[in-house]
């Protein structure tokens, strides 16, 4: 089954990876796909499940087993010899169950519709796990992003300390504007440590979804937000076709046969027996044919609640789908929004906020070194910088995210794969 599920709704898991096994062989993205849906064990036990619920049509949908049966009549004591009486004899026979016409099929249909419904749940699981594989992939480079910007920070406060010191030598400067330079390099380290640990955690769960502990992430170079314009309408008559809305449709269909089937359990069924009797040789043997019924007369207190249940049933699986198709029509709206209210964040940080921070952090550092200004603008300036720069990649992680999430509640990809490294 990974090949019938593993197209398009899954090739959306883009991530530039590069793990290494403890053979030390470099796995490109195809590979890693290929790792989750082999490996995973959620997906597994999804599969596992799909696979038994096949096996059950073939079971309910059999005649019950023939039973042989074997006959010592004796007369006088029990196992009387042959001809010791003109009434002992040995038979052999077998019968057979045959429930009323129709109660099989309706069985083998309903657990059918029961297996295509593990299906589409099997569907749903995958896609489920390439979306969290997705998300925490875009949480790890955001943290590595971060890490690299704070680094970025600390190497200009570094250079900053050292025109500072430079300034005070020679008169210029204040011994405040140089102590305030190296606490502001010495604040960086604990921010590392944070995000060291951020990333850490985020790797954990690639690495758990993965379920292969020698892997080793590779960070990529810069990456663009992917381009998204599908409209709102086609993406809920997607969703309206996703696995897990499907899932209840097709349970809904196999609770409408469950109730055919119960209304059959109030018809009769059959069984035949047919036996051969051996008298002896004074006597020719026998042969005996039987049929019987089985009255369903304990209806009102058996068949009638079954018929009950399945209504019960049947209104469940209905509210179940329904609820489903809400969920998902929720889901597309919710993620659709915060998909394109992060593009214009995401544009504005990319056309003007940061432009326009870099330019103040190269004018006033021209300024601090001319004396124009103080230290302390310096510093202001170049803090806001940076957080506007790990701002908008926190904010890039967050479109990728919800695009993700967005997948795998229409059930299928929604932009082409994008090489991280650029």
């Amino acid at each position: 089954m990974p090949a019938t599920f593993c197209g398009k709704g899954l090739c959306m898991l883009a991530l530039a990876l590069s793990p290494l096994h403890a053979e030390d062989k470099l796995l490109g993205p195809k590979d890693l796909l290929d790792a989750l849906v082999r490996d995973n064990p959620e997906i597994q036990a999804a599969r596992s499940h799909f696979e038994s619920a096949t096996k059950r049509p073939s079971q309910v949908g059999t005649l019950p087993e023939p039973m042989a049966s074997y006959t010592n009549f004796g007369v006088g004591h029990p196992f009387s010899r042959l001809n010791a009486s003109d009434f002992a004899y040995q038979g052999i026979g077998i019968s057979q169950e045959l429930p009323f016409p129709g109660k099989l099929g309706l069985a083998t249909e309903e657990a059918k519709r029961e297996a295509e419904s593990e299906e589409q749940n099997y569907r749903s699981v995958v896609l489920d796990v390439t979306s969290r594989l997705k998300i925490a992939w875009y949480e790890w480079l955001a943290v590595n992003k971060a890490i690299e910007l704070t680094r970025k920070n600390r190497d200009l406060l570094s250079r900053f300390e050292e025109i500072a010191r430079n300034r005070y030598k020679v008169g210029k400067g204040l011994q405040h504007d140089v102590l305030k330079a190296q606490l502001e390099v010495s604040t960086q380290e604990p921010q590392l440590a944070l995000l060291d640990e951020k990333r850490q955690r985020a790797e954990a769960q690639i690495v758990s979804l993965l379920a292969a502990p020698h892997i080793k992430l590779r960070a990529p170079g810069d990456i663009q937000p992917s381009s998204f314009s599908v409209p709102l309408d086609n993406l809920l008559k997607f969703a309206m076709h996703a696995p897990r809305v499907l899932s209840g449709q097709k349970m809904v269909d196999a609770r409408a046969v469950g109730i055919n089937r119960s209304l059959k359990d109030f018809r009769p069924d059959f069984g035949v027996n047919i036996q051969w009797e051996h008298t002896g040789s004074n006597f020719p043997d026998y042969y005996m044919a039987a049929i019987q019924v089985k009255i369903p007369i304990y209806y009102a207190r058996k068949q009638r609640y079954a018929v009950e249940e399945s209504y019960s049933r049947l209104n469940e699986a209905k509210q179940n789908y329904r609820t489903a198709q809400q969920q998902a029509i929720y889901q597309v709206k919710d993620e659709y929004y915060a998909i394109q209210s992060s593009e214009r964040i995401l544009n504005l940080y990319k056309t003007t906020l940061i432009p326009q921070a870099s330019l103040t952090v190269d004018s006033a550092a021209g300024a601090y070194e001319v004396g124009s200004i103080d230290f302390l603008t310096l510093v202001s300036n170049l803090t806001s910088l940076i957080a506007i720069e790990r701002q908008y990649y926190d904010e890039l992680a967050r479109h990728e995210q919800a695009i993700a999430t967005l997948e795998a509640v229409v059930g299928k990809e929604l932009v082409p794969f994008q090489d991280l490294n650029q």
